[in-house]
Formats: structure tokens, C-alpha cells, sequence
């Protein structure tokens, strides 16, 4: 039996994670990319890696639970249907 199968915990802690990280690390890419920007628009590089990587962090890790934790929940919900 495969451990991914079911809809169980470890799929929840998978998804909560993987979501954690990527929307952590798409925050921190877009913070850097707007500093770029206005590096070429003015030509003072504006960026701070340290509270770049704490807002990204922080945000990303709220916004990661709540998205694995739902897309965890419609899979449990659509698995629940489906047996009926």
C-alpha cells in the first residue's frame, strides 16, 4: 500500500510545508525584483536581506498553513464523497 494513498497527516504536514516554503520564497524573489526595479528607475539599490527574509517568512508561513491546510481539507472532503 503507498503511504500517499489516503488523505491522511502526512499529507497535511506535506502540504503545509510545501506551501510554506514556496510561498515564502516567491515573496522574498518579488521584494528583490521590485528592488531591482527601482535600482534601475533611481539608482539606489533599496533592499534589506534580513527584513526582506523576515517578511517573507512570516507572511508566507500564515498564508502556507492556511493554503495547505485547505487544499488538505477539499482533498479529504472530495475522498469522503467519493467512497459514498
Amino acid at each position: 500500500m503507498n503511504i500517499f494513498s489516503k488523505v491522511g497527516i502526512l499529507w497535511l504536514f506535506l502540504l503545509v510545508v510545501y506551501c510554506t516554503i514556496l510561498i515564502s520564497v516567491v515573496l522574498f524573489i518579488c521584494q528583490l525584483g521590485v528592488s531591482i526595479v527601482f535600482y534601475f528607475n533611481d539608482g539606489r539599490f533599496l533592499f534589506s536581506w534580513e527584513d526582506a527574509l523576515h517578511i517573507a517568512l512570516k507572511k508566507g508561513s500564515i498564508a502556507g498553513v492556511v493554503l495547505g491546510a485547505g487544499v488538505w481539507l477539499k482533498n479529504k472532503l472530495h475522498e469522503r464523497q467519493s467512497k459514498k
